[in-house]
């Protein structure tokens, strides 16, 4: 008991004290717009010096090479995870890094977030749309400076490349970024049908590159002395080893998104005329890169295998029931509307992720490495949109079911209701009846007078007869009258509006 109350308390702290920081503007005596230029070129610096403290040991055990021909590397380097070609010990390497694209994502969203608090807190806590956009056009424009900046002091012919890479980089980053530091939510003005559209396309897509990874390290798990022994067979040790277990590091990502296509069926190639896939495996002569040993071995169809291909299907069962929460009201109808324009959504991101891993590792047969186009994304959009538009239709279905089978039972209570009520006052009106009969009678009785009773007890007989006959009549108007009121009165439940 002391230690989970501990626990509650210090994570309770923890929480009071980010509210506390992010409340407290930051110590910074310069305009907000300066701020946002000198995080996103701070950002950039720490990745560019980072490159260039991992190749600087090497310029010191090697002979012959310049000191700017180690800076260009860095940049070449930094650029590679922008989209740019780099040559690497004479190979010509096309296939982007994007683990270096998701490092400089990252860094460039948290130097944005920043600029864009200092605007928030100067601003009275209420920035304007223009304010913050202002932010991101900064951010934006520090990152296409230094790719170019980077492309001149790399001498790469790919300047197109390299601008359309920081652009995209820099207006992802930037808005993210831009939108937490201003406390701005992006789809705030979204219609209400469309506001599920987000949370549902971002957990399948997230759910297949889990499923990708997941596949990935059951791979690495399996042939895991296969690497081992290749890393041993490379002799690379000390820091060569270490580079060479960052540089694995840097295209696990791509790998990863590898799986995500080995996945949905069509999988991936490493060389020409080759495919990775669970319906079969054909390979030719693969470098000696220690990851690459997690390839499976040529062969036919691998039933196990086959199991991976419920991943997709979970993605989109998932976005499918997230789309129909947002709106609790929808039918089957609308549903599976919703359901196929999420999935096609998911589809379309899948297939940009398995082409940005797709690219080249030289010239000659291993021009084409990555994700078998467009039969990856084809499969992706086919799979996502058909799944997850059969569960907006299931799930608008057994609500109208459910809706139907509630409206028939209240009408069944409505009927039991009534016919309780009908008994009640008729039980009453017969109660009521009989007390009025006795009453009468018993006025009769007192205002006879006692000479006459015996001179005319025809005359009595009949009266009392004529009295009962009225008095059963009067008896049933009222049954009647009650059991009429009775199925006329409103029922609480047809007041109620229900959906």
């Amino acid at each position: 008991m002391v230690r989970s109350g501990s626990t509650s308390t210090s994570s309770r702290f923890v929480i009071e004290s980010s509210e506390v920081d992010e409340s407290r503007e930051p110590r910074v005596p310069w305009p907000w717009p300066v701020v946002v230029v000198v995080a996103a070129a701070v950002a950039i610096l720490v990745q560019w010096l980072a490159f260039a403290g991992i190749i600087v040991p090497e310029w010191l055990a090697s002979d012959g090479r310049s000191f700017p021909n180690i800076l260009a590397t860095a940049s070449s380097l930094w650029l590679s995870g922008h989209g740019v070609p780099i040559d690497i010990i004479g190979v010509h390497i096309g296939l982007i890094p994007l683990g270096l694209t998701c490092v400089s994502v990252l860094l460039g969203e948290e130097a944005c977030r920043y600029g864009a608090r200092v605007l928030w807190h100067r601003h009275h806590k209420k920035p304007s749309g223009r304010r913050v956009g202002e932010v991101v056009a900064l951010h934006t424009t520090v990152e296409v400076v230094a790719a170019i900046i980077m492309a001149a002091g790399a001498a790469t012919s790919h300047w197109v490349i390299a601008v359309v890479g920081a652009l995209l980089i820099g207006l992802g980053s930037g808005f993210v970024g831009a939108c937490r530091g201003a406390h701005i939510s992006p789809f705030s003005r979204l219609p209400r049908w469309a506001r599920g559209l987000p949370s549902a396309v971002g957990s399948t897509v997230a759910v297949c590159v889990a499923g990708g990874s997941a596949a990935l390290a059951v791979a690495l798990l399996i042939h895991g002395d296969r690497v081992i022994q290749l890393h041993h067979q490379m002799g690379a040790t000390g820091w060569g080893g270490f580079c060479l277990i960052l540089v694995q590091l840097a295209w696990l990502p791509t790998m990863a998104l590898w799986g995500t296509a080995w996945m949905m069926g069509p999988g991936f190639a490493f060389g020409t005329g080759t495919f990775v896939s669970p319906l079969g495996t054909h390979l030719g002569i693969v470098p000696a890169l220690p990851v690459l040993g997690a390839l499976p071995s040529n062969g036919p169809l691998n039933p196990a295998a086959c199991a991976w291909f419920a991943v997709p299907v979970i993605a989109a069962i998932i976005g499918g029931v997230l789309i129909m929460k947002s709106l609790p009201e929808a039918g089957f109808e609308i549903g599976a509307g919703l359901g196929a324009l999420s999935g096609l959504i998911s589809g379309v991101v899948v297939g940009v992720l398995g082409l940005l891993s797709r690219g080249s590792l030289g010239d000659g047969r291993l021009s084409e490495v990555g994700t078998i186009m467009p039969a990856t994304a084809g499969c992706a959009v086919g799979i996502l949109t058909l799944v997850t538009m059969l569960c907006g239709f299931a799930i608008g279905l057994t609500r109208r079911l459910r809706s139907e089978e509630s409206r028939q039972v209240r009408a069944e209570r409505r009927q039991e209701r009534q016919k309780k009520r009908a008994i009640k006052a008729e039980e009453k009106a017969r109660n009521r009846a009989a007390k009025k009969q006795q009453d009468k009678r018993q006025q009769s009785v007192e205002k006879k007078p006692d000479a006459g009773q015996e001179s005319e007890p025809i005359q009595d007989e009949a009266s009392s007869d004529t009295a009962n006959s009225t008095d059963d009549e009067a008896l049933g108007h009222d049954i009647y009258d009650s059991i009429q009121s009775a199925q006329d009165a409103p029922d609480d439940e047809d007041t109620i509006r229900r959906p």
